[in-house]
């Protein structure tokens, strides 16, 4: 089981289908949401001022869509990937999206810390599919 996962969607119904899937599956103890990408960077700056041990509090798993307002999907990672991604190596990326534009499935490969591409809504099946992931894998 992961212990924390950071949904980052700007769809409300999206989120709540999402943590309660995650919870009544078994496949994590915590989902945290953001509504798009500057809220979650905003909850990584809030984890490190203010938790003593940051690496153990933060989520191991971030559920990203790409297409929300503010801050995309996209620029959250690459203003993720330089703030954080080194002091959070064991935290990995999913991205879940509606897309089907083959250019973001091949835009996800070029950043190393996204691990999988996962087309929504998030399903029992998807869940089942992630698990098979090398890195999901380990905690289960």
């Amino acid at each position: 089981m992961i212990n924390k996962i950071l949904c980052v969607d700007d769809d409300s119904i999206s989120l709540t289908i999402s943590k309660l899937l995650l919870k009544r599956t078994g496949f994590t103890n915590d989902v945290v949401t953001a509504v798009d990408g500057s809220d979650a960077l905003d909850y990584f700056k809030d984890l490190f001022a203010t938790s003593s041990q940051p690496v153990e509090d933060s989520p191991s798993l971030i559920l990203l869509d790409i297409n929300m307002p503010v801050m995309n999907g996209w620029e959250f990672l690459e203003a993720y990937i330089p703030l954080f991604a080194d002091k959070l190596p064991n935290t990995k990326v999913i991205i879940l999206s509606s897309t089907i534009d083959p250019e973001d499935f091949s835009r996800a490969k070029k950043f190393p810390v996204v691990a999988q591409f996962v087309s929504k809504p998030l399903s029992v099946e998807n869940l089942a599919e992630l698990k098979e992931n090398e890195f999901v894998q380990k905690f289960f």
